[in-house]
Parts: structure tokens; C-alpha cells; sequence
């Protein structure tokens, strides 16, 4: 039971820090998207039978913040790119190297 405590515990507080996170829409970086923590694996066939609806919402909730990690590094990836657009505009708007 105390494995399920800590569980729950690290599920809100994961939860929590993602809600935090995407909240900022722009200009995230990668470092601002955190992967989620995977449930652990729990082996004990009886314990598996017992808590199979709360283990099966655990997994549910992973995957939902799996695909929430992906976006945000997807937006972050987008930031990343504009800015390198912009920078290459920046830089050909310098012209021609009057040495050159």
C-alpha cells in the first residue's frame, strides 16, 4: 500500500509540474518539457488483481502525459526553427563582405 502512496504522490506532483509547464506556450525550450515518469512495474500477481483498475489509470495517465512531453518538445522544436529562420534572415541581410 505505501508503493501505491508514493505512486499517487509522484503522479500528482508530475501532474501538477505539467500543468505549471504548459502553461508557458511560448517560448519553450526542451528544457522546459519534462518527461513523465513511467509507473513502475508491479509484479505480484495478486496485487495486480487487487489494484488492476488503479494500475490500469495509472498507465492511462502516463500515456496522456507521454503525449503531452511529445507536444511540448514538438513546440519547442518550432521555437528552435523560427528563431534559426530569423537568423539566417538577419545574416543575409548583412549582404555581400565588402573585403570579400
Amino acid at each position: 500500500m505505501p508503493l501505491l502512496r508514493s505512486r499517487r504522490a509522484r503522479l500528482v506532483v508530475t501532474t501538477l509540474l505539467k500543468m505549471l509547464v504548459c502553461g508557458v506556450a511560448q517560448g519553450a525550450t526542451a528544457l522546459d518539457c519534462l518527461p513523465p515518469v513511467p509507473p513502475a512495474p508491479v509484479t505480484d500477481a495478486a496485487t495486480r488483481a487487487e489494484y488492476r483498475t488503479e494500475i490500469g489509470q495509472e498507465f492511462t495517465a502516463y500515456f496522456d502525459e507521454a503525449q503531452a512531453y511529445l507536444r511540448c518538445l514538438d513546440a519547442a522544436r518550432a521555437e528552435v526553427s523560427e528563431e534559426i529562420n530569423r537568423a539566417i534572415h538577419d545574416y543575409q541581410a548583412l549582404g555581400q563582405d565588402p573585403d570579400g
